[in-house]
């Protein structure tokens, strides 16, 4: 393991780390930790290819197995098609000789446009998608089905995770629903789940299914003590090796140190609130981890989305070295 990698939070044993538990359906995709690949936009808001690159390969470097573009943090809701080919292509380029999964989000209105976008990046090698429902108007339980059919059957050879957000996509689908759609769709194979209510998060993680649920930090540490999850980085994305000894403990099933690192995560999310209260959405936030990692990498959003300001930005990073000194070792 090389120096850059240890102290990026690289792990060459995470993905031997098991403990025995009930033999349950083989999911879809194996458990995994995800992580999101950000989009620097440059003053005149074309793509900054270099930083890009660099802030791929950190996370790659970083032992990340799985990748996303374009989900709310990669501000998939902005790009148009010029941009969403030139960014795939590059991320699917920096990933080509890793073995790091490259995953390629789609958001839109219309389901026309994300076949349409899904086709140009089948086109460029891509295999595994990240989907969201069409959100002009929430979909009926009937229109889910349609969606699913209409989207995952139009690319059998490829797998499909699901972003359940119902804040946006204005429906939020339960461990029953998944349940139900995967006897339905092969290629269904993951949801990112970000619903934190215990209620959902033990339904999901005990579901007899073969899709795979990826839970944000709050739902893993608690998810993890009733079966098989898998963990979004994305605050704790700030500090790598922290993020993997939350993965890992979960895995273990070792409360004390979910418990610690849980608590460390909640401190960072008051840190934030405290001083970045201005409404943003929620790239903005995605920004400012990365930022922690990559100094150099902008905080710019693509218009007409604002972002914080250069006072914000330096007032977290104070606070955050004040309370959490041990993520910037």
């Amino acid at each position: 393991m090389s120096e850059d990698q240890a102290r990026r939070g690289f792990d060459p044993a995470q993905k031997s780390i098991c403990i025995k538990e009930d033999k349950k359906m083989e999911k879809r995709y194996p458990r995994m930790a995800l992580g999101a690949a950000l989009v620097p936009w440059k003053n005149d808001f074309t793509l900054d290819e270099a930083l890009f690159r660099k802030g791929v390969h950190t996370m790659s470097e970083g032992g990340l197995k799985y990748l996303y573009i374009f989900g709310t943090a990669g501000e998939g809701f902005a790009v148009n098609d010029e941009q969403f080919v030139e960014i795939s292509r590059i991320f699917v380029d920096e990933l080509k000789n890793t073995d790091t999964t490259p995953i390629v989000g789609v958001i839109s209105l219309s389901s026309s446009e994300i076949l349409h976008r899904l086709q140009l990046a089948y086109n460029l090698g891509v295999r595994d998608f990240q989907i969201s429902f069409p959100s002009w108007g929430a979909l009926t339980d009937e229109e889910v089905d349609v969606f699913f059919h209409q989207i995952c059957d139009s690319f059998p050879d490829c797998k499909f995770m699901h972003y359940n957000n119902g804040g946006r996509s204005k429906k939020l689908l339960r461990a029953k629903d998944y349940v139900r759609l995967a006897s339905e769709i092969p290629n269904l194979a993951a949801v990112k789940f970000m619903n934190d209510s215990l209620e959902d998060v033990i339904n999901a993680v005990k579901a007899e299914t073969p899709i795979q649920f990826v839970l944000s930090e709050y739902g893993y540490g608690y998810g993890c003590l009733f079966g098989e999850c898998s963990m979004l980085f994305s605050s704790i994305s700030s500090h790598l090796p922290t993020a993997w000894r939350l993965y890992r403990a979960g895995i273990e099933k070792d409360i004390p140190t979910i418990v610690e690192l849980e608590k460390e995560v909640a401190v960072s999310q008051e840190v934030l609130f405290e001083t970045c209260a201005t409404p943003v959405i929620n790239a903005a936030y995605d920004k400012l981890y990365i930022k922690t990692v990559l100094p150099e990498f902008p905080m710019r959003l693509y218009p007409p989305y604002q972002t914080f300001s250069e006072e914000q930005v330096n007032n977290y990073m104070r606070k955050m070295r004040e309370r959490l000194p041990q993520w910037f070792q």
